[in-house]
């Protein structure tokens, strides 16, 4: 008798080990955004520090899914740093939490460079000109809350001391220190969608910016040529007429290096800026088969992306707008 109670009960207890548990709603949605984030590892990483924190761990579920929404929305190590703060006053409101602000850094935005210096903004003076958070929000003195993402030309370092070394949480150049996207020859259209995707990135901890805009045929004809019948290296397989550049509907988009200088790294997250251009509904040349190329996104409803030379005559005719009228994109 005994020997079977002893027995039912170990029973008991194996049957519930093997007994696969329910996720939580916030396992369900981290694991969303793990998906989501699969090809951008540095986001990744800046995930596995929210939830591995302490303090992340203590909170409840309606707790935990409010920090993983702030972080889906923008998610890189400085936003992460600002949830484990959160995490820390909710759970002692008392609590004075560094992680909430950058302890060093700086702000380009404006015209107007501040240095940052535990959370405060200072002028070229030194002297207190507003906060900024590891969020990225803002506050210039008088003046209403801001988010550095809101610029795609805004410089921002968000920097936090750890141990005896201070590191970036954050680093962003201008996404468009040439004013590229403010060429008339760019359809709206794909301006409104490259602006999106660089301010995606950038929420992503992704440095990129434009290095490419509109081309005439007779230059897309000149740069065929290199490498063929002119001096230097091929730099494209597209005759004149044959690229949706030369239509003002496509762009080329690069990372910044660290001193913010154009940078084409083989282990940029290259792929991870593809998907966020699909999303956008753009094509993406980095799914190329025969010629990938990594920096460009293209916009042409309802034409293929080898059909842009059915558009050279059109173009001959009438110019860009008699082609984007065409194309059902006109403005």
């Amino acid at each position: 008798m005994s020997l079977d109670g002893i027995s039912g009960t170990s029973d008991l207890q194996a049957a519930t080990l093997d007994t696969p548990q329910t996720p939580t709603a916030d396992q369900v949605r981290e694991q969303e955004i793990r998906t989501t984030l699969t090809n951008n590892p540095p986001a990744l990483e800046a995930l596995d520090g929210l939830v591995g924190d302490d303090n992340y761990a203590q909170l409840d579920e309606a707790q935990k899914l409010q920090a993983l929404e702030a972080f889906a929305a923008t998610p890189n190590a400085a936003t992460a740093a600002h949830q484990r703060g959160q995490a820390a006053v909710a759970l002692n409101p008392g609590t004075d939490s560094s992680l909430l602000a950058p302890d060093a850094g700086m702000l380009t935005i404006g015209g107007q460079t501040y240095a940052i210096e535990h959370g405060q903004l200072l002028d070229a003076q030194g002297q207190p000109a507003g906060t900024i958070g590891n969020d990225g929000s803002f506050q210039l003195t008088g003046q209403e809350a801001q988010s550095v993402y809101d610029d795609i030309n805004a410089r921002v370092q968000l920097r936090e001391q750890v141990g005896n070394e201070t590191v970036d949480l954050l680093s962003l150049h201008p996404a468009d220190p040439n004013g590229r996207l403010d060429n008339a020859n760019l359809n709206p259209q794909i301006v409104e969608r490259a602006e999106a995707v660089l301010g995606q990135a950038r929420r992503e901890g992704l440095d990129m910016r434009v290095v490419s805009d509109f081309r005439s045929v007779e230059e897309q004809d000149r740069l065929y040529a290199q490498g063929r019948t002119t001096p230097g290296e091929i730099v494209t397989n597209a005759r004149g007429g044959s690229s949706w550049h030369n239509y003002g509907l496509a762009v080329d988009i690069a990372f910044n290096d660290v001193r913010g200088q154009p940078a084409w790294p083989e282990d940029g997250n290259w792929t991870r800026y593809g998907e966020i251009a699909v999303d956008q509904g753009l094509e993406w040349g980095g799914n190329w088969q025969r010629f990938p190329d990594r920096p460009h996104i293209e916009f042409h409803p309802g034409f293929g992306a080898g059909e842009a030379r059915n558009l050279l005559n059109t173009y001959r005719e009438g110019g860009l707008d008699a082609v984007w009228q065409r194309m059902g994109i006109g403005q």
